[in-house]
């Protein structure tokens, strides 16, 4: 069965490369720390989370293009939005944060955003990723062709409203990411930053594909979950509600004992314990278990099933202008 999802206007078709053996695109959501300050300048007393989406791309292989979709659970004890700072681009949702313009203190450096770090050949602009194209159209859950909102602020639509992202991004300008992929080492970078206030969490759901192998969708393959996450289906990787310390979609006894056994500890989210992401396990995490003991997300198949295969018929996503460009592919079953 085929489908169309769309990627700006005017695609340039450039020849596709063979298949590299052993070149890969993987890709990890990390968690960061989010500074006190900041936090209490985003959202006052609610918990703030910030994740990145970074990929690493293996020698021979080069970033091309994205497929996200994260929907934000609600209802259940469960609520929440992703956070678009003051400066946000309500465009393209892009990281306003060229070359560290803001401290880890101020608000603006926890936006929400998808970019092209080392994909945007000579990021010369103020804003990084400034050949980013977005389209608020991805095949699920909404379908091909459609102009959801990427995380849009404005007088009718405030953060609060901001719970999806369904979206496909490339570079206009035919860039891909270069360091690193011609040698024997890899190279790992930021493509997305998500910030979370609240309790809520959810499934990030998508592929990357690449210039080596053209032809092939690299669907998201970090599961990083424990119990019934640790056999999520392709493509889907777990945005921890919070308290769920071990990311087996409850938060739970096994999430009060993570936080006992590293009390005291400073090493950051992600090490263990560090459930609202301030850099220490310490009474704070405790109370945010206590305050979530119960609460559960379970992965639910998005409308229309499986995520379609990328072909990205044009390697180089070259000369992408007004109107409407169009990438063709075959459905792929998870």
């Amino acid at each position: 069965m085929r489908w169309v999802h769309a990627l700006g206007a005017a695609v340039a078709a450039t020849s596709l490369v063979g298949s590299v053996a052993k070149a890969t695109l993987s890709v990890n959501l990390v968690p960061i720390t989010v500074n006190g300050t900041a936090a209490g300048s985003i959202a006052g007393g609610a918990t703030v989370r910030t994740f990145q989406l970074r990929v690493t791309q293996s020698a021979g292989e080069k970033f091309n293009v994205a497929n996200l979709q994260l929907n934000l659970a609600s209802g259940n004890g469960l609520s929440g939005y992703l956070y678009a700072s003051p400066n946000h681009d309500n465009t393209q949702a892009r990281n306003s944060n060229f070359n560290n313009a803001y401290l880890a203190t101020d608000k603006n450096f926890y936006d929400t955003f998808v970019s092209t770090p080392q994909f945007d050949a000579t990021p010369t602009a103020a804003v990084q990723g400034t050949n980013l194209n977005v389209t608020g159209s991805a095949d699920w859950p909404v379908g091909p062709g459609s102009t959801t909102p990427v995380v849009p602020t404005s007088s009718t639509n405030t953060n609060a409203g901001n719970q999806a992202m369904n979206i496909v991004l490339g570079d206009q300008a035919g860039n891909q990411a270069a360091t690193n992929t011609t040698g024997g080492a890899s190279s790992t970078y930021t493509i997305a930053q998500f910030t979370v206030v609240g309790n809520t969490g959810g499934y990030l759901k998508g592929y990357v594909g690449g210039t080596s192998a053209s032809n092939t969708a690299q669907f998201f393959t970090n599961h990083n979950g424990t119990g019934p996450n640790a056999t999520l289906p392709n493509g889907v990787i777990y945005m921890p509600i919070l308290g769920d310390d071990d990311k087996d979609g409850a938060v739970g006894g096994s999430d009060f004992t993570t936080v006992q056994n590293n009390f005291g500890n400073g090493a950051g989210p992600g090490s263990g314990g560090d459930v609202d992401h301030d850099n220490i396990v310490g009474g704070s995490d405790f109370t945010i278990v206590q305050n979530n003991f119960g609460n559960t997300l379970s992965y639910t198949p998005p409308p229309g099933g499986a995520l379609g295969s990328l072909v990205p018929e044009p390697t180089s996503l070259a000369v992408i202008g007004l109107g409407l460009g169009l990438l063709a592919g075959r459905r792929r079953q998870d």
